[in-house]
C-alpha cells in the first residue's frame, strides 16, 4: 500500500507541473524554467513507476500465495468430508470452489492490494486537486458525480444477482464434464455419446446465455462514464475558457483542473468496478 500510495502521489503531481510549464515557462517565454520542470516530471515519473512496479511484484507474490495456500485447506478439507457430505456437494461444485472460485478470490486479493488500494487514494487526491486548482469549478465533479453514481449503483445492482447465477451454471458444467470424463467407458459401452454431447452442449449454451446477459447490463456502465467525462470537460473548457478570457483564470489552471477531473471521474468508475468484481 506504501508503495502504492508513492506511485499515486507522483501521478498527482504531473498536472500541477504541466500547469507550472505552461503558466510560468511558455507563457513568460522561460525556457529553463520549462526544462528544469520538465526534468523534474521525468524524474517523479520514473520513482512513480518504481513504486507501482514494486506494488505489482509484491502483490503478486501475496495473492499467489494466498490462492496456494486456499487451494491446499480446501482440497484438506474435501478429504476429510463424509460420504453424505460429498454426496450433497456434488463433484462439480466441490471442482469449481477449488479451481475457479479460488481463482477469483486470488485475483480478489492481488486488486484489493493494487487496484483497489489505487483508485479511493487517486479518487480523493483528484477531488481535492480539483478544489484546490480552481475552487470556481469545483461545482463541475461535485454535480456530475452523483449521477454516475446512480448509473454505477443499478448496474452492480442488477448484475450480482446474474454473476451468482453464472457461477451456479458453471457448477452444473463442471458436473456434467466431470460425469463424462468418470463414465466415459459406460457412455461407450452403451452407445449415449450423441445424448451425452447433447446434454453437454445444452448446460453449455446456458452458461453462455447467462454470461451474456450479465455482459449486456455491465456494459452500460462504460458509455455512461464516457458521456460523463465529456460533459465534464466541456464544461470546464468553456467556463475555463470564459474566465481566462477575463483574466481570471490562466490557461495552465484549465488544462490541470481537466486533468484531475478525468482522474476523478475514471478512480470513481475504477473504484465500482472493483467493487462490483469483488461482490
Amino acid at each position: 500500500p506504501l508503495l502504492m500510495l508513492l506511485e499515486v502521489v507522483m501521478d498527482l503531481m504531473q498536472p500541477r507541473l504541466v500547469e507550472r510549464i505552461i503558466d510560468e515557462g511558455i507563457a513568460q517565454l522561460d525556457l529553463a524554467m520549462v526544462t528544469r520542470t520538465g526534468l523534474l516530471m521525468v524524474g517523479l515519473a520514473a520513482i512513480g513507476a518504481l513504486g507501482g512496479m514494486s506494488n505489482g511484484i509484491l502483490a503478486t507474490r501475496v495473492g499467489q500465495g494466498f490462492g496456494a495456500d486456499l487451494r491446499e485447506a480446501l482440497f484438506r478439507k474435501v478429504q476429510s468430508l463424509s460420504f453424505g457430505n460429498l454426496d450433497e456437494l456434488e463433484t462439480g461444485q466441490l471442482v469449481t470452489r477449488l479451481t475457479n472460485d479460488v481463482t477469483h478470490l486470488q485475483e480478489a486479493v492481488m486488486m484489493l492490494l493494487r487496484m483497489l488500494i489505487r483508485a479511493p487514494l487517486q479518487l480523493v487526491g483528484s477531488l481535492v486537486m480539483v478544489i484546490v486548482t480552481i475552487p470556481q469549478l469545483a461545482f463541475i465533479p461535485l454535480a456530475l458525480i452523483p449521477f454516475l453514481l446512480i448509473v454505477i449503483v443499478w448496474v452492480v445492482k442488477k448484475a450480482t444477482p446474474m454473476f451468482g447465477m453464472v457461477q451456479g451454471k458453471l457448477d452444473a458444467l463442471n458436473e456434467v464434464l466431470q460425469e463424462n470424463l468418470a463414465g466415459v467407458r459406460v457412455v461407450k459401452a452403451f452407445v449415449r455419446a450423441d445424448y451425452e454431447i447433447e446434454r453437454f452442449g445444452a448446460t453449455n449454451e446456458s452458461l453462455m446465455n447467462q454470461f451474456i446477459s450479465v455482459a449486456r447490463i455491465t456494459t452500460v456502465m462504460m458509455p455512461a462514464m464516457m458521456i460523463m467525462v465529456n460533459l465534464g470537460v466541456a464544461g470546464a473548457m468553456w467556463f475555463g475558457g470564459v474566465n481566462v478570457t477575463k483574466g481570471s483564470m490562466q490557461v495552465g489552471q484549465v488544462v490541470a483542473f481537466i486533468n484531475y477531473l478525468l482522474i476523478t471521474l475514471f478512480s470513481l468508475m475504477m473504484v465500482s468496478m472493483m467493487i462490483m468484481g469483488v461482490a
